[in-house]
């Protein structure tokens, strides 16, 4: 399934610009009328329904839908209704939801959007890493790339996993053939918003040495919030024909989200990886997209992912090994001290 977190807002705006305002009809044939009243409420109902983290949130669903209900009235304008809806998605601290209203004054809402509306990438940029650090690049998408870090030290650049599954495992093919005499590398996904669990998985396992338990999840199935299904592990194992089992750095950000960190849970289990940088965006399960009465969209988590220990990073992230936050003024400056301690930790 593509997670690709971009990718999905880009689909639900094409589909919230062609919908239509207006009454409803649920399957009994009752027709339901387009009102702040309603579109409030069929919020509250849909995650109620099948949102899959209130466990791990502790958040009181009912408390938050009991404080904010009694403010929305038949007479509640759009903005209005946009600003509570808002007030009640937010304390989940979920960056997998994401509200689309159609009005264009209106703009489209995670906890993880900046006011311009863009995504943020806290104290990184490629162009930096490009031409002030590689002594190579070979580009064979804009997603995908490697080079060289010096005379034996190599690169990987992975921006996400979605595109598809053939292409992408000759593309790492390539990377680390041309790779495989250097005496470590640097993994790249500090701007890796996401894409194909299975894919992420393949790549893990070529820097594998055995098979090892990574992930656990089970996903929302019934009306109660307690109704999942049986849990399905996901291990990391040797894929292709050779695995690189030099030391590996593997570097993160805020950014590092949904499948990219998934692919941290597959590579921290590796002997060979270190993590560096920054903790990633915790944010992990899928999400599936609902349209209310006035044909805004809005997307929810119906997943419960862990770790093979157990444990849930969703609303947390993954703290590297080693913690480094890159200063907007040194980036600027052309300088990455994230990746400086990657090469130090290889040399």
């Amino acid at each position: 399934m593509d997670r690709t977190k971009i990718s999905l807002r880009i689909a639900i705006l094409l589909l919230a610009a062609g919908a239509h305002t207006g009454c409803r009809q649920i399957l009994t044939g009752e027709e339901i009328a387009n009102t702040p009243v309603h579109n409030f409420e069929k919020l509250y109902d849909d995650f109620n329904a099948y949102y899959g983290l209130f466990e791990v949130k502790q958040v009181n669903w009912d408390s938050l839908y009991n404080e904010y209900h009694p403010q929305v009235t038949d007479q509640t304008t759009d903005e209005e209704l946009y600003d509570l809806m808002v007030a009640m998605l937010a304390p989940l601290k979920d960056n997998h939801i994401t509200l689309f209203p159609t009005n264009p004054s209106l703009p489209r809402w995670s906890n993880d959007l900046e006011e311009d509306g863009a995504y943020e990438i806290a104290n990184y940029d490629f162009e930096v890493v490009k031409e002030n650090y590689l002594t190579s690049y070979t580009e064979l998408k804009p997603s995908f790339g490697y080079g060289m870090l010096g005379p034996d030290i190599g690169y990987v650049y992975i921006q996400n996993f979605s595109t598809d599954g053939g292409p992408a495992k000759k593309d790492i093919e390539k990377m680390l053939a041309a790779l495989k005499d250097t005496k470590g590398l640097v993994l790249d996904i500090r701007a890796n918003s996401g894409g194909f669990d299975p894919l992420a998985q393949y790549i893990a396992g070529r820097f594998a040495d055995s098979r090892r338990l990574y992930m656990t999840y089970r996903k929302r199935n019934g009306p109660d919030r307690s109704d999942f299904t049986a849990p399905v592990e996901w291990y990391v194992e040797p894929t292709g024909d050779f695995q690189y089992t030099k030391p590996v750095v593997l570097l993160t950000t805020r950014a590092t989200a949904s499948a990219a960190e998934t692919f941290t849970l597959a590579m921290r289990e590796l002997p060979n990886v270190t993590q560096v940088g920054d903790t990633s965006s915790g944010a992990f399960s899928d999400a599936i997209m609902r349209e209310l009465y006035n044909g805004w969209m809005f997307t929810l988590s119906i997943g419960d992912y862990r770790a093979a220990n157990g444990q849930s990073y969703e609303g947390i992230g993954l703290t590297p090994d080693i913690l480094v936050q890159n200063k907007n003024e040194d980036i600027i400056a052309g300088k990455d001290e994230a990746l400086e301690k990657a090469i130090e930790i290889l040399q």
